[in-house]
């Protein structure tokens, strides 16, 4: 059989005194150190000096492909099979429109309503409805906003029904939320980890006081910083933390403005033993039906940026994922089956960047349906079609190496015109770099078919 050298390949500078190269396939997600010699023969595809039983572990690792093999057609069945056999049905759920918090870059329009009985009843049915839809094993909850504390009533009276529902369908249980933090007193923390299974958090701080507080502030201009950092530190210092094996992760949003505080804030986390206790990211301010993200560092500026985070989070022994462990198959919510979004005033969407967001109220294309009306059932999902659309080549992801991993990123703002492209996109070879500094000794120690083709082993 003949062989190609596969599409979906990153590879390093030379290291180790010129002598190696590191090589990355995005769609076996694992990483190789090759001699310098092999880097060649590859590159110039004189794949017939390579020893058979190379040869096979090349193809084994998908670096090498059949002449033959369409790796583009494999990625998108393998996508849509992903899909298939998901077995979460993962819901949204916002049960308050409102939010204390008047940010710049939100594309909400944050109003007073909530949940009433009649909508948390809806919800009940129609997630109840979804569960019947397939063979699911495991209900999934994300309990989002605008805030949604503000609507913690809801929160406790649904999980219970919603624990309820997915016992009743033989299916487990779990719950997240997404939330600004400033509600998130510690008592109201462990209530909802210990008696309605919300175990996992994501909470906002831009960078330290001074950045953060001009950003995040309320809609009456307070300030919030030294309350969110004073119920995050409340929470991660008391014992029960640890032991009811709950996480949070601490997300800064950064644009050209604050994105060096970022790094301070990584200072202060760590100086207050926090950083430690939660996982840490960035994230650049992108738009969401405004043009937020034209305050934004350039995509390959962010790449520069995020190494530079990790370089101080790996020295603080921090935990990052540097390079993916495995393939992006179903890239967000729109495209898994029967997820759903029931945002406060009865909308159902299946995208988390719609709901609230004036620029869409009048945009029926975005919506699957009402809970007090009817459902587009009969309609194709919005974003449905993402794994024809890359097949297709109506977005340049058709013919990025990186495709297996990122998976196409956002189809909305593709839709929009705009570029979603990770900062892996651009900073990848520094970051095999970086994985080889956390994984040196094993690398060098173990024996792999580098040294099997040319006579050398890893060790120098």
């Amino acid at each position: 059989m003949k062989y190609k050298l596969s599409n979906y390949l990153v590879f390093s500078q030379p290291i180790i005194t010129n002598k190696y190269v590191l090589l990355y396939s995005t769609i076996s997600t694992t990483m190789t150190l090759i001699q310098l010699d092999l880097y060649h023969i590859l590159m110039n595809n004189n794949l017939n000096e390579i020893d058979n039983d190379v040869l096979q572990e090349l193809v084994k690792n998908k670096i090498l492909v059949s002449n033959d093999f369409n790796e583009l057609d494999f990625i998108i069945k393998e996508n849509k099979e992903a899909i298939k056999i998901d077995n979460l049905l993962y819901q949204v759920i916002s049960p308050s429109s409102n939010c204390q918090l008047g940010c710049g870059y939100c594309g909400q329009v944050h109003t007073k309503n909530g949940l009433d009985e009649n909508l948390n009843k809806k919800i009940i049915e129609r997630i109840a409805k979804n569960l019947k839809a397939k063979e699911y094993k495991e209900l999934g909850i994300s309990w989002f906003g605008a805030e949604p504390l503000m609507g913690l009533l809801n929160i406790k009276k649904l999980s219970k029904e919603l624990m309820e529902l997915a016992s009743g369908n033989n299916c487990s249980y779990s719950a997240k939320m997404i939330t600004n933090g400033l509600s998130l007193k510690k008592d109201i923390f462990f209530d909802l980890v210990e008696n309605y299974k919300v175990k996992d958090f994501e909470i906002t701080l831009d960078g330290t006081e001074e950045n953060h507080d001009l950003r995040r502030h309320t809609k009456l201009k307070e300030k919030t910083f030294g309350l969110i950092f004073k119920n995050l530190k409340d929470i991660v210092s008391d014992a029960k933390f640890d032991q009811l094996k709950c996480f949070i992760k601490v997300r800064c949003n950064v644009d050209g403005s604050n994105y060096k505080s970022a790094f301070d804030l990584i200072e202060l986390l760590d100086k207050e033993k926090i950083l430690n206790k939660i996982s840490f990211y960035t994230a650049p301010i992108h738009s969401w039906g405004n043009d937020a993200h034209l305050s934004s560092l350039s995509q390959r500026d962010y790449s520069k940026f995020q190494i530079e985070e990790y370089l101080i989070l790996m020295k603080k022994n921090h935990s990052i994922g540097i390079l993916p462990g495995k393939k992006t198959n179903i890239v967000c919510t729109s495209l898994h089956e029967n997820a759903e979004v029931f945002d406060a005033d009865g909308n159902v969407y299946n995208c988390t960047e719609i709901s609230q967001v004036d620029v869409y109220k009048d945009v029926e294309a975005f919506k699957i349906g009402k809970l007090n009306g009817e459902y587009n059932s009969n309609t194709e999902r919005p974003f449905s079609s993402w794994n024809d659309d890359i097949l297709n080549g109506e977005v340049p992801c058709t013919t990025c190496r990186i495709l297996p991993i990122c998976g196409g990123a956002c189809p909305k703002l593709w839709k929009e015109g705009i570029s979603p492209c990770p900062p892996i996109k651009y900073n990848i070879e520094d970051r095999l770099l970086l994985e080889f500094s956390k994984r040196k000794d094993e690398y060098l120690q173990v024996k792999d078919i580098v040294g099997q083709t040319l006579g050398g082993s890893r060790k120098t």
